[in-house]
């Protein structure tokens, strides 16, 4: 079965800007480009040949659009009935990549719709690229959580292969909070356990570990913070070309949550964001 990557439009300048990139995704993978427009209506008495025409117009578009920036690909075209976050959601049980893109939502927009991109980085099946909009392919860098977990080892190799491809230094973040300071309700400042701190620095080391011989060129950064975790990697994000996350490798009902962490760099992304499913 030929390898995709997945991109969903609409015709809008953030789904412009995931085109780009979901272009570039695959022909570094060499994989086939799948475009894909969900209309949202499933009934066929209110889906009329003129939305149809408008619908296949737009992807004929979106397919010379991406074309034109990596005319080697081979693109494929998929016209749907079914709602976006379902019509993705179900392509990327199939894809390498699913690449969406977002804007900034509004408090109504995320209180009666949610945020398209969270719903479809929680339930997808593969690595979810959500790219924000006017973010390009500049900045510098890719960033990585890690906190010594499964997941977060999965996605600091993830975004170790990802800086290699893209010819990028990798910073990789561990965030740490003292025990001590939830039992005692400290805000923490100024307070520093040194038996924590080393062992979350001997965690953060592990993480990394095997990645020079993997990667010889590779640039490697560690940041050891004492803070909470997505404020961490918002911070260190900042003018970033890619942000890795991990999320919770479950499934069923629980593979549609993401953790914390995850759940706010999705909809705050300050840069591209790429979740790493397990």
């Amino acid at each position: 079965m030929a390898r995709t990557v997945v991109v969903g439009v609409e015709g809008t300048g953030s789904s412009h800007d995931a085109l780009s990139w979901a272009a570039a995704a695959a022909a570094a993978r060499n994989d086939t480009l799948e475009i894909v427009h969900a209309t949202g209506v499933p009934y066929v008495e209110l889906y009329d040949d003129a939305l149809e025409q408008s619908a296949q117009t737009l992807l004929q578009d979106e397919r010379e659009r991406a074309l034109a920036t990596e005319p080697n690909l081979t693109v494929t075209t998929t016209l749907t009935r079914d709602t976006p976050g379902k019509a993705l959601t179900e392509a990327s049980e199939q894809a390498d990549l699913v690449v969406i893109g977002t804007h900034p939502y509004s408090l109504l927009e995320r209180v009666f719709s949610g945020s398209l991109a969270y719903q479809v980085a929680a339930g997808s099946h593969c690595p979810v690229l959500v790219v924000p909009q006017e973010t390009g392919e500049g900045g510098s860098g890719v960033v990585v959580g890690s906190d010594g977990s499964p997941d977060s080892v999965a996605a600091v190799a993830l975004a170790a292969s990802e800086a290699d491809r893209l010819g990028q230094e990798l910073t990789v973040v561990h965030a740490w909070r003292s025990p001590d300071l939830f039992l005692a309700g400290d805000t923490g400042r100024g307070y520093r356990d040194e038996r924590v701190e080393e062992g979350e620095g001997v965690a953060l080391a592990e993480s990394v570990a095997g990645l020079g011989e993997r990667y010889p060129d590779l640039v490697v950064h560690q940041q050891l913070v004492q803070s909470q975790p997505a404020q961490s990697l918002l911070d260190a994000a900042k003018g970033a070309r890619l942000l890795v996350v991990g999320s919770r490798g479950l499934g069923g009902v629980a593979r549609m949550l993401l953790g914390s962490v995850s759940h706010t760099l999705v909809l705050h992304p300050p840069c591209p964001v790429l979740v790493m499913r397990t």
